[in-house]
């Protein structure tokens, strides 16, 4: 009965790592060019719609596991993602943000990554999230952009509220 249990808990595992996989996968494919019909028949699913449903699921997973993890670790490492969650919202949501400043495409890139990122990844990609912000000139950057990278910089010092 244990060795049954125990392998009902590797599946689980092997979940985890599957959905990852395909998760990357998908990524990587949109990014090399794929329409999402072409990703949806890959997967055999029947629509693009249902292939943009199962990376939101994946990535509302991934999410999921992350917020789980993270409540292992201090408070700064929570406040640490919600400003990098709430910086890249902002970010997404500004059409022009490429062309803000000359590291603005690295930040945005940046933030993508350090949203998932293990706490020790996180807390350096923050580091530099924070010092390419500030030296973009902060009254440059629309107000949103200028909060959320103000609670960045707290939460990196540690300056939690």
């Amino acid at each position: 009965m244990v060795d049954v249990l125990d392998r009902l808990g590797e599946l689980r595992a092997a979940r985890v790592r599957l959905d990852e996989q395909e998760l990357e996968l998908i990524d990587r494919a949109r990014h090399a060019g794929a329409t999402w019909a072409q990703v949806a028949a890959a997967l055999g699913l029947a629509s693009r719609q249902a292939a943009e449903q199962r990376r939101q699921r994946l990535v509302a997973a991934r999410q999921a596991r992350r917020h789980e993890s993270d409540r292992g670790y201090s408070a700064r490492i929570v406040a640490l993602r919600a400003a990098v969650r709430d910086l890249q919202r902002w970010i997404d949501a500004d059409r022009r943000w490429d062309g803000r400043f000359r590291r603005a495409a690295l930040v945005r890139a940046t933030a993508a990554v350090a949203r998932d990122a293990e706490p020790g990844a996180l807390y350096a990609l923050a580091r530099h999230l924070a010092a390419d912000l500030a030296g973009a000139g902060m009254d440059d950057l629309p107000a949103p952009v200028q909060a959320a990278a103000r609670r960045l910089d707290a939460a990196v010092n540690g300056a939690l509220t």
